[in-house]
């Protein structure tokens, strides 16, 4: 890997080496090695006859369809910058952040016509608009543009530079550009495949649900091309549809975010009637990974074990778990863990003042590795505040035991201070979901006239159940300190969790609120 310097070179190989084996697959359209390699050259030369340079931003906004993964590699194998967006985004992000990283092309799905129409006016007169799937009055369909293309070639770019600017941040403030460089991609992909063990295989197949645009997604389905795999891509959360395609393509690893989903596919999508015995990895991030979880996974995919584990677009790499069913039934405190670190990542854990903090305590997360960000588009200010000799400051507070094992507390701004103690936010949300009859749940600090801030959750039983607040509670405290547990509790049928496992958390606070003064203790 690290003797490339274009993140397809990989892939470029594979094509080479196995053309005809399949790469990608959505719904009942399968492309092969070759007809990616192909597809995505021709996409590339649409790019070069509409004025795109090595150097310069395309942005797109596509949903997970092999669509998004050609135009991917047709950006990098020109040497252009891709900038993906978050599909979910309303025209006035949408035209904010393609502006803010002067973007001299849209690429865009025709189901996100409507909002592109409504975004256009925003945008500079010199952003260039190509759409998928559809022609319109500003813009011309990609389908009919790249199929004239076919035989034509675009050299690869071997220039090094930026490969990606991948936004992060957009549920808790203006969201920042992570600029990623092919040089620390190329390293990521072989962190990446080298903790869920897909380079240990012959003829991986990988299924991604989760948004491709995201970093994770992103990082899956990339890191799959890079070893030869087979991507199977499902545009939405069905149940009965991950386990059609396991079955029809004997699935070998597999990524949902976040772990509570793993629940609702075993409930819903009912494991006994499907073969689930190819899977070797189910993967997980983006929230608490608790032992139900673990133990419903293990009963449904006897041959799996869980690779969980913790991860930033800023760093690239992050740390690694792989739980085991010894580990389970051995009450491992090292379930409860995010792992130890990925290839080439170092791990300080610092107090306020950035000195190193003893084994066991609390404190910020400060990452090194080739695979880090080198800043953050147009902001050299919070670049600098982030940086400290090479150090990436996470944001997160975590502990590490003496073996080296880390543990995620929480955010750093996700601290709750109740009556002068400090409440970690996933401490709490981790001991809740251990309750069989909850799905779902969301902690966050409000404020109270007693403790000044005071512990808040809303959760999400699992449907069909019925539950108190001291059903909340009385769970916290089998598990936790009783002053952390939540002192309000509210509860909704769908927190409205997106496809990346994300919760607009202001949306549920804002839920909270409307319900806060008809709590007991208000």
């Amino acid at each position: 890997m690290f003797e490339y310097r274009n993140i397809v070179e990989p892939f470029l190989s594979n094509a080479q080496a196995d053309p005809d084996r399949i790469a990608a697959v959505y719904e009942d359209t399968e492309l092969t090695y070759r007809e990616l390699d192909e597809l995505s050259m021709r996409i590339a030369c649409v790019f070069r006859d509409h004025g795109i340079r090595p150097g310069d931003r395309v942005a797109y906004l596509l949903p997970n369809r092999i669509e998004l993964i050609s135009v991917y590699l047709a950006i990098e194998r020109m040497g252009a910058v891709a900038v993906p967006l978050n599909f979910r985004l309303i025209p006035r992000e949408i035209a904010f952040l393609t502006e803010s990283v002067g973007a001299h092309m849209l690429v865009f799905d025709k189901r996100f016509l409507d909002r592109v129409r409504e975004t256009r006016p925003l945008l500079d007169a010199g952003v260039e608009l190509i759409s998928v799937g559809t022609s319109t009055e500003f813009s011309q369909r990609l389908y009919d543009l790249e199929i004239e293309k076919e035989g034509s070639c675009v050299p690869l770019y071997l220039g090094g530079g930026l490969s990606r600017i991948q936004f992060t941040g957009g549920s808790t403030g203006v969201p920042k550009g992570a600029c990623r460089t092919h040089a620390a991609d190329l390293v990521e992909m072989h962190a990446v495949f080298a903790s869920n063990g897909m380079a240990d295989m012959p003829h991986p197949v990988a299924l991604i649900q989760c948004p491709l645009e995201h970093h994770g997604g992103h990082s899956w389905f990339m890191s799959s091309l890079c070893v030869g795999a087979t991507v199977v891509i499902c545009g939405k959360f069905d149940p009965q549809s991950i386990f059609d395609q396991i079955d029809r393509y004997g699935v070998t690893h597999m990524i949902l975010l976040p772990p509570t989903t793993y629940l609702r596919l075993v409930r819903e999508g009912h494991p006994a009637r499907h073969r689930t015995d190819t899977l070797r990895i189910v993967q997980s991030a983006a929230g608490g990974m608790t032992p139900e979880i673990v133990r419903a996974v293990f009963d449904a995919f006897p041959n799996a074990d869980i690779n969980y584990g913790w991860g930033q677009s800023e760093s690239g790499v992050g740390t690694s778990l792989r739980m085991t069913r010894e580990m389970l039934a051995a009450d491992d405190p090292r379930v409860a863990s995010v792992g130890t670190p990925m290839e080439t990542l170092e791990v300080r854990i610092v107090d306020d003042d950035g000195a190193d903090v003893a084994p066991g305590e609390a404190g910020e997360a400060w990452v090194r590795t080739p695979a880090a960000m080198t800043g953050y588009w147009g902001h050299d200010e919070l670049t600098a505040q982030v940086f400290t000799d090479g150090w990436l400051h996470t944001g997160d507070i975590m502990q590490q035991d003496a073996r080296g094992y880390l543990y995620l507390r929480s955010r750093k701004r996700d601290i709750i201070k109740s009556g002068g103690e400090n409440v970690f936010i996933n401490e709490v949300q981790t001991a809740i979901l251990r309750n069989p009859d909850i799905a779902d749940c969301v902690v966050f600090g409000t404020s109270d006239p007693v403790m000044g801030e005071a512990v808040a959750a809303v959760v999400q039983p699992v449907a069909g159940k019925t539950l108190t607040k001291e059903d909340v509670q009385e769970t916290c405290k089998r598990y936790i300190a009783s002053y952390k547990k939540p002192r309000y509790v509210v509860f909704t049928d769908d927190l409205g969790r997106d496809d990346a496992g994300k919760v607009r958390t202001k949306d549920v606070i804002a839920y909270f609120d409307s319900k806060k003064k008809s709590l007991a203790g208000e």
